[in-house]
C-alpha cells in the first residue's frame, strides 16, 4: 500500500502539468508558409509563427433564436508583420510580401474582419510541388 502512494505522489506533478496543457493548448507553434510570385519567376518558404491549438468551448442544449452563439478559436492575441522582397522582379511588378507574425495567442471569438476563420490545411507545401 505504502508502494502505490510513493509512486501516485511522484505522478502527480505530472498529470497535473498534463491537465493544464490540455485545458489551455491554444499556443505559438512554427509554421512554414510557401509562396510563390509568378511576376518574379521565384518561389520560397518563410519560417515563422502562428497560432495553433485547442480551446475549451460549450454548447447550450437549447439554442434560442435570440441569443447569439460563438464557439472560442485560437487566436493572435499580439502580432507584428515581417516583409519579404522578391529579388530579381521586373520594375512594374509587385515584389514585396508582408505577412503576419504571431507574438502571443488567446482562446477569443474568431474576428472575421481580420482573419480567415476557416480551417487551416496540416498540409505542408514547397516550392517544387507547383
Amino acid at each position: 500500500m505504502r508502494m502505490r502512494f510513493v509512486v501516485m505522489a511522484m505522478l502527480l506533478p505530472a498529470l497535473m502539468r498534463a491537465g493544464s496543457e490540455c485545458r489551455s493548448s491554444c499556443r505559438l507553434t512554427n509554421i512554414s508558409i510557401t509562396v510563390e510570385s509568378e511576376e518574379c519567376g521565384s518561389c520560397f518558404t518563410i519560417d515563422t509563427t502562428a497560432c495553433a491549438g485547442l480551446c475549451k468551448t460549450q454548447e447550450s442544449v437549447y439554442r434560442s433564436p435570440l441569443m447569439l452563439s460563438y464557439q472560442n478559436t485560437c487566436n493572435f492575441r499580439e502580432w507584428t508583420y515581417e516583409t519579404y522582397e522578391f529579388k530579381g522582379c521586373p520594375s512594374r511588378a509587385d515584389s514585396v510580401f508582408t505577412y503576419p507574425v504571431a507574438l502571443s495567442c488567446e482562446c477569443s471569438k474568431c474576428n472575421s474582419d481580420i482573419t480567415d476563420c476557416g480551417v487551416l490545411s496540416q498540409q505542408t507545401l514547397s516550392c517544387d510541388t507547383h
